[in-house]
């Protein structure tokens, strides 16, 4: 889980002396400044509901009012109520548009709201005015992974720990990048940095799983199997590990042990979309489509909008005749994955099998456009040509991209 950087949020006027906080029957006899330093302390004491009624009645007095604004949003913020505290910092940038904190902040609640875009342009407007500060390089390494801009996340973290803020959770953030970049010995060697540094046992599973996921890329199963192994001794229940050690055992090629760990999981969370659809990979390998189908049809109950499973189930469905059923398949998987190259190619196939040529052609030009190594669709497209050149009208051996979508 990505840890955003808000910065030490509160705007607030120090007093010669602590007094009791303001109740409701006083705040009246109170100034603005007064009924700050006691909404900030509220917060301190975990009394949110109190500092946001004290924070509100500032604003009622002082719409402009820039630390109450600021303090508002960090009240909502912890309250869990991201779209509020989005609005509050908003509001507090445009009181002062010159406090390169509040564009920190603000950027981190929307990130919380998933609005990237509007993240990113908080993030800039506030580098122009503090280009030095790390805690935005975080947040702008947390946008670009969620905008599936691996590299230049990447690019961000390091320019956060270069800058000074060389915490584990960076140096967290910036292996799960790694990873997703596929450059896993790097992302390995970031892992094993923190847990070397680590003093703090609640987050050790978290980053031995971090650990044993980039040591899958690696290929080295033996190390996972043994990572995994000793954190379901230690806890029976963890479904996390059960998945992901089911992914090794398949790689291993201990294909009805994998099941059998992939069903554990299944039977402590019956919810866990990602075991169901790595337990219908391992069934297809098997050759068991029509028990893999219906695996993925329950996790696709589980979770609609599951690009993995509704592609894994192309692929059974068009290795079993099946060639609608997995066209549709491919193109609900491009729904939410538009820039699968390889459900591109796939779903070319499927059309072409229905008789569908130029729908079929369209999308291996897409998948090409997307991905110009993808050699399925430069081979199918080729295949393709040569035949019509021919005046060939039977059936040509096009290439299905068979790589199935595991989630470790």
């Amino acid at each position: 889980m990505f840890q955003l950087a808000l910065l030490a949020a509160f705007i607030v006027c120090v007093s010669a002396a602590p007094r009791v906080c303001a109740q409701a029957n006083d705040m009246n006899s109170l100034s603005s400044r007064q009924l700050l330093e006691d909404g900030t302390q509220a917060v301190r004491a975990d009394r949110l509901n109190e500092a946001i009624d004290i924070f509100k009645e500032i604003l009622r007095r002082e719409p402009d009012n820039v630390a109450a604004h600021n303090n508002l949003a960090v009240c909502y913020k912890k309250s869990g109520m991201q779209a509020e505290a989005a609005r509050e910092f908003a509001q507090a940038v445009s009181s002062n548009p010159t406090r390169w904190e509040l564009y920190n902040n603000l950027a981190s609640a929307l990130i919380a709201t998933g609005k990237c875009d509007e993240a990113l342009d908080a993030i800039y407007k506030g580098l122009r005015l503090k280009p030095d500060l790390p805690q935005f390089y975080v947040n702008l390494g947390h946008v670009l992974y969620l905008k599936d801009d691996f590299d230049g996340a990447v690019t961000a973290f390091q320019q956060a720990i270069s800058l000074g803020l060389n915490t584990i959770d960076v140096r967290m953030q910036l292996g799960d990048a790694l990873r997703c970049q596929q450059k896993y010995e790097q992302a390995a060697l970031e892992y094993r940095a923190c847990l070397s540094r680590l003093s703090d046992p609640v987050h050790k599973d978290d980053l031995q799983l971090r650990l044993a996921k980039a040591l899958m890329g690696m290929g080295q199963y033996d190390e996972a199997h043994r990572i995994l192994s000793e954190m379901i001794e230690a806890d029976a229940q963890d479904v996390d590990s059960l998945n992901c050690l089911g992914v090794v055992l398949l790689k291993m090629g201990h294909k009805p042990e994998a099941i059998f760990v992939l069903q554990k999981a299944l039977k402590i969370d019956a919810t866990y979309p990602q075991a169901r659809n790595n337990l219908g990979i391992v069934m297809f390998e098997l050759g068991r489509y029509e028990d893999a189908i219906e695996v993925w049809k329950q996790a696709l109950t589980l979770k609609p909008d599951y690009p993995e499973a509704h592609y894994n189930m192309g692929v059974a469905l068009y290795k079993s005749g099946l060639y609608k059923q997995s066209a549709e398949a491919f193109g609900e998987c491009l729904k939410s994955a538009r820039s699968d190259a390889r459900a591109q190619n796939n779903l070319g196939l499927a059309c072409y099998r229905l008789g569908q040529v130029d729908e079929a052609r369209g999308h291996w030009v897409k998948a090409l456009e997307i991905d110009p190594l993808q050699e399925q669709a430069a081979g199918n497209l080729q295949k393709l040509d040569e035949a019509q050149t021919k005046n060939q009208k039977q059936n040509i051996d096009l290439d299905l991209d068979l790589d199935m979508d595991l989630n470790k």
